[in-house]
Order: structure tokens, then sequence, then C-alpha cells
């Protein structure tokens, strides 16, 4: 059971806050957990969610409410393995996107999941780019000195898995944790 939306919390499970940076020199040079909204707009938190950093995923407090976690890789390939194995082999990302809020290429959000397209916030230059083309979400797997997620792209059908740097933004989804 997944989150049929993206995270939107300002609070780890135990309570404790999650850092908000706005400033573009301050984000670019985080080696700690922190969130955002896209371009610093609470208005974009209301559709797309809120956007973090790895640090924020890895952080020991959960940053998922409790009872659920954020996924790892595998259990990413495991959703994907799913959906392939119900008929949609080469479109599995087409069945996870929302059927509005696409630039192009809406999906036909076969399993509720919903995916919009939030951007990122860059690691670089601190930039917020590609609302509405492209969904990332993190995963909890490191990946040596970076951390794996997931994308959808508004031009492709398929679920891209990507290899980035700790300190982007990006949106998370959380899944229930097994009984």
């Amino acid at each position: 059971c997944w989150f049929a939306e993206n995270l939107r919390t300002t609070v780890y499970a135990d309570g404790s806050a999650i850092p908000e940076v706005t400033g573009n020199s301050a984000w670019t040079g985080l080696s700690t957990d922190a969130r955002c909204d896209y371009e610093n707009n609470a208005a974009n938190m209301g559709t797309y969610g809120r956007l973090y950093n790895w640090y924020a995923v890895d952080n020991a407090s959960g940053l998922c409410p409790n009872g659920w976690h954020v996924p790892t890789d595998g259990e990413w390939t495991a959703l994907e393995d799913y959906i392939t194995a119900q008929g949609f082999n080469g479109t599995e990302g087409t069945a996870l996107k929302s059927t509005s809020a696409w630039s192009s290429g809406n999906g036909t959000d076969d399993f509720g999941f919903s995916a919009l397209p939030g951007g990122y916030r860059d690691y670089y230059d601190s930039y917020f780019s590609l609302a509405g083309d492209i969904g990332y979400w993190w995963s909890s797997s490191p990946s040596g000195g970076s951390a794996l997620g997931r994308y959808l792209l508004y031009s492709n059908p398929v679920i891209g898995l990507t290899d980035s740097v700790t300190r982007v933004g990006f949106s998370v989804r959380c899944l229930r944790d097994a009984d």
C-alpha cells in the first residue's frame, strides 16, 4: 500500500521539525536534512507535495509517518514488476501517472498512484526545474556517495532509475510497513 500523493510533512515521525531551507546558497551547501516547496511557493506544495533532500530521507527520526517508510530501491523494483505483470510492460510509468497536470503525456493512473510532475531542486545552483514535465521520487537506498530514486517523464511511458546527488530535492512517496 503506497501513498496516493507526495509527502507534505514538515515534521519527522518523532515530531521533530524538518528544517525548511529556501536560500539558494544555503541549499547548495547542505550536508544535513532539509525540505522546501517547489519555487519556495506554498501553493505548489498543495499540488506537488514537498521536496526533500536525501539527508531527510535517511534521518533516523523517520520521514514517513509511523507505520510507513520511504521505499527501498528493491521495493520500487517490486512495484514496477507488479505493474509489468498486470500487462503494462513498457508502459509502467503511464500506468502510474495522474490523468492530468502533465505538460503533455498524461497517464492512465491505473493503480491510484496519481503521480504528479513535481520537478526537483538542483544541488549545484539550487534552481527549481521541470515541474509539469517530470517527477522524481527518492528511495531509501544509498549508492556510494549518492542515492537511488525513480522518475517519470512526460514524454516517456516507462519508469526511470536515477542515481542522484544527496543534496537534490525530490518528492517522496511512503510505503506501508509490512504487517
